[in-house]
């Protein structure tokens, strides 16, 4: 084969293995309880190429929205199925609840917590201090409102009237 009989690329990359049958098989993957991740992958279909082809087709999403609900399903039946008295693993069980329902909502673990003052500048802080005058005896009072006064210019102590 020379260079001018090669066969020409695919304008926008390698063509894509998507099929629609390939939404169903993950869905009924996921009816067993598994991931889209490993369900995906028990199809042949990486985790990458199963979140690309839910933005590009739309009965691939629907699939793995069914997919998600029929997973959840699954972990819920085996719930009740413990709770009824069936043996079982109930760690397994309550992880596989947290994940399928945790996946669907988009809910994950990790928070992020950020503080701020107003309009997203930074906090303030205002010391507000208290002088508690309660346990003072007549004296002290005198004497600490003399300071006070004096601080403010005032002078004589009695309100500035001073003889």
């Amino acid at each position: 084969m020379t260079h001018g009989d090669r066969k020409p690329k695919h304008p926008g990359g390698r063509p894509t293995n998507y099929r629609p049958e390939i939404g169903k098989l993950i869905a009924d993957a996921m009816a067993t309880g598994l991931s889209l991740e490993a369900a995906a992958a028990s199809c042949g279909v990486g985790p990458r190429t199963a979140f690309t082809w839910q933005g590009q087709y739309e009965e691939f999403r629907q699939s793995v929205e069914d997919g998600r609900a029929r997973s959840l399903l699954f972990w819920e039946r085996r719930a009740i199925a413990l709770a009824s008295g069936e043996a079982g693993n109930a760690a397994v069980v309550t992880l596989g609840l947290k994940n399928r329902s945790r996946a669907a909502s988009g809910w994950h673990d990790a928070q992020r917590l950020e503080h701020s003052g107003p309009g997203g500048g930074p906090v303030q802080q205002q010391v507000t201090r208290k002088l508690d005058v309660s346990s003072l005896n007549e004296e002290q009072l005198e004497a600490l409102e003399m300071a006070l006064l004096a601080t403010l210019g005032v002078v004589g102590g009695n309100g500035g009237d001073d003889g």
